[in-house]
């Protein structure tokens, strides 16, 4: 039904009301069981998707898992899977496990990874640098390469986690920098490949996120300094995610979503 011949239907717009209701939606978040990827799928959870929990501790996939559950609205099961994304057959595991299990797959959020701190004097630099590419960038790579004939037949989107220290260098990021960087373009290559083929594939960019692991001092120094003077919480770089995840964005594909508070805007202090 449409207002008059010039205008788009108003089911259209009426149907955003309901943009973020995952109802009957597949959802597998890498690095699910900590952190940004822990409020990532407990968010998905309350929304009503199905849900994966993964992560390589078997203890916290477990203990995120129990707590998804009780969030979701219809108490949904959510699949448990301990991996190592850095190996194909776990990769392959995680995938088929899914389709095995819920038979779909509609969203998937490329979270884990690692940040060590170290400079080019470092005597293991090379060794780190291929630890990180491994983690950060090379895993993505699998598991997209892995789960998007699945995601083709939903029309589904892909959601790669960066970081604003792909355009800041920061000092001690060499590697982390460098794969963030490197996993932004890998964003916009399959944006370009998988558009024809209904999958969107967009990036989000947090800064500074106040979770277990980042040094007291980094967030002492972004509450001092940065514009909204707080701490990225997991559930801000959530919300972003389902945004992108969500109709409200099915007309954005190849771009970088930064979440950080305003963080950029002082650089990389760090």
């Amino acid at each position: 039904m449409a207002l008059n011949a010039n205008d788009y239907p108003i089911d259209d717009y009426l149907a955003v009301k309901n943009s973020r209701n995952f109802t009957g939606k597949v959802v597998l978040v890498t690095g699910s069981s900590s952190g940004i990827g822990e409020g990532v799928v407990k968010l998905f959870s309350i929304l009503g998707a199905k849900v994966v929990v993964t992560g390589r501790k078997e203890a916290d996939v477990h203990k995120v898992a129990q707590e998804v559950q009780q969030l979701s609205p219809d108490k949904l099961k959510p699949l448990e899977v301990t991996a190592d994304l850095t190996k194909r057959e776990d990769v392959e595991r995680l995938i088929n496990e899914t389709i095995k299990t819920f038979g779909q797959l509609d969203v998937l959020v490329n979270n884990a990874g690692i940040y060590p701190t170290s400079d080019i004097h470092d005597k293991n630099i090379t060794d780190e640098f291929d630890l990180v590419f491994n983690i950060d960038l090379r895993a993505v790579v699998q598991t997209i390469h892995t789960a998007v004939p699945y995601l083709e037949k939903t029309n589904g989107t892909i959601i790669d986690m960066s970081s604003v220290s792909a355009f800041l260098a920061g000092k001690s990021q060499l590697t982390y920098c460098s794969a963030k960087a490197a996993l932004n373009m890998l964003t916009e290559v399959l944006a370009l490949e998988l558009g024809p083929k209904g999958v969107r594939v967009n990036t989000v960019s947090p800064a500074v996120t106040e979770v277990d692991g980042i040094p007291k001092t980094w967030i002492e120094l972004v509450r001092q300094l940065a514009p909204l003077r707080r701490v990225g919480e997991p559930l801000d770089i959530a919300k972003a995610v389902v945004f992108l995840a969500s109709t409200d964005a099915q007309y954005i594909t190849g771009e970088n979503l930064v979440v950080d508070g305003g963080q950029h805007f002082l650089g990389n202090p760090l």
